[in-house]
């Protein structure tokens, strides 16, 4: 096995992709690029899909790290939009196959994964504790605003630049997490508390 064969892999995937669909790549041609064998290929990815899951949530993850707090939650966006575009030409190549559902669904799941960070810090700095049904519809409700707005972009050619995008955003729902959690936690307070403020679980 070649030293580094998963680098070489991933890195000669990432040309490939930029040049043509998924769909027209094949296990076999990209071994012959990289001068490796199948069983090599398989020892570090399923498939080739994998191979663009471990390549995008690599990359995106390493420049939103720091823009994960509701404080800058509109900075994780911005970066996620810019990376997308970016890599214009690799996001329709897999979006435009016959994986689109796929990726829509890896999309969402690490759309869940930023959110909830986003939510769990917020509620930290708020010291309250949500429930978790409560915890999770605000979480959904964000994930898709979000998601549908990328999605809708990423359809039309991404078109319109990143900052606009995001500026229209903000003028929606800027803050508007923190007061979603005040007001869950107000709901929760008044669902739990009698009238003559005992609070039943107490």
């Amino acid at each position: 096995m070649k030293p580094n064969s998963k680098a070489i892999i991933v890195q000669s995937f990432k040309q490939l992709i930029q040049k043509k669909s998924i769909d027209k790549i094949t296990v076999k041609e990209l071994c012959e690029k990289c001068d490796i064998n199948r069983q090599t290929f398989y020892n570090h990815f399923s498939d080739l899909f994998d191979i663009f899951k471990h390549l995008f949530k690599a990359e995106l993850f390493a420049e939103i790290k720091e823009n994960r707090t509701f404080e800058t939650w509109c900075g994780g966006f911005l970066v996620t939009l810019q990376y997308l575009s970016r890599n214009s030409k690799m996001i329709l190549h897999i979006y435009e196959s016959s994986y689109r559902l796929e990726a829509n669904s890896y999309f969402i799941s690490l759309s869940n994964q930023l959110l909830e960070n986003v939510i769990d810090e917020c509620m930290k700095n708020q010291q309250v504790v949500l429930e978790i049904q409560d915890r999770q519809f605000i979480v959904n409700f964000y994930r898709h605003v979000m998601n549908g707005l990328m999605m809708d972009w990423v359809n039309n050619g991404m078109k319109e630049e990143p900052e606009m995008l995001l500026k229209k955003l903000q003028t929606m729902i800027d803050g508007s997490i923190p007061k979603a959690i005040t007001a869950f936690a107000e709901e929760e307070k008044r669902h739990w508390t009698t009238p003559c403020g005992f609070r039943f679980d107490q």
